[in-house]
């Protein structure tokens, strides 16, 4: 687990100030004629350009994306298989906030009326996710949501190259649906290298939940439900997801994207000005 102490360096402020920046960008934008003529005059040079040319172009602008794997220890998804899509910028997207399908019950912890809400997109079966839930899930919990200042909610987003992930999510939502969310979560996380040999959960899940409930999680997941993974991965599009963990900071109308997660440090950094303003 990390020290918050320690993590308080050079870099995490340089993070803490461009997030901020990000929020409240205080340049205000002038036109240019000048500069708008001379773009206009390219793109028309362009434009002259063989079909050749430009679907050369496309393709590299496909080959980029799909090349464009996320930083170490996080998790990838191409979104509608080869199709061109420009992805969000890896570290943070600012967008007014929009509606968005919203989350069961039981995804949702902290204070209805915190300042802020973090929305967590996940893949069980992402190393980087499990890493995320054992080592800075926690802190978050204790620093912010049990001090009412933050609310959490939970998305799946289960990854296609993942065999087990979207059975998971649904583990855990039957789990949820039993009151056991939070527990199935994290044993789910810190048993992952033993579940992803064979899928096998209930084994893991076992260790934590009483037999009465195993059985009526095994119902509900028999069932067919799928507990709202649908609904989470319709929102994860809408944020234009492109790896996982991402984090969504929503505050004071906004919408910012975090991907990938930074230290807890840098975080905690960043959340106390971002409560402060």
């Amino acid at each position: 687990m990390e020290n918050p102490e320690l993590n308080h360096d050079a870099n995490g402020d340089v993070w803490v100030d461009d997030r901020l920046a990000a929020l409240d960008p205080g340049v205000v934008w002038k036109p240019n004629a000048a500069r708008a003529l001379s773009r206009l005059r390219g793109r028309d040079r362009r434009r002259k350009g063989s079909w050749i040319g430009g679907a050369l172009a496309a393709s590299l602008g496909c080959i980029v994306l799909l090349l464009a794997l996320p930083s170490r220890g996080s998790c990838a998804q191409p979104f509608m298989g080869m199709v061109c899509l420009k992805p969000a910028a890896a570290d943070s997207v600012v967008a007014k906030a929009s509606a968005t399908p919203a989350s069961v019950s039981y995804k949702l912890s902290g204070s209805p009326t915190a300042a802020v809400t973090l929305e967590i997109y996940s893949d069980y079966e992402c190393p980087a996710c499990a890493e995320f839930y054992v080592n800075t899930y926690p802190l978050l919990v204790a620093n912010y949501v049990q001090t009412g200042k933050i609310r959490i909610m939970h998305r799946d987003f289960p990854l296609p190259q993942h065999p087990y992930a979207f059975l998971a999510a649904r583990y855990a939502n039957a789990a949820g649906e039993t009151g056991n969310y939070e527990v199935a979560v994290m044993q789910l996380f810190k048993t992952q290298r033993e579940w992803a040999q064979n899928g096998n959960f209930d084994i893991q899940l076992m260790k934590v939940l009483s037999p009465g409930v195993m059985q009526e999680v095994r119902r509900l997941v028999t069932s067919g439900r799928e507990a709202g993974i649908a609904s989470d991965q319709s929102a994860g599009y809408k944020d234009l997801l492109n790896q996982t963990p991402t984090l969504i900071i929503v505050a004071k109308g906004k919408r910012e994207k975090v991907a990938p997660i930074p230290s807890f440090g840098a975080l905690k950094s960043y959340l106390d000005q971002l409560l402060s303003r």
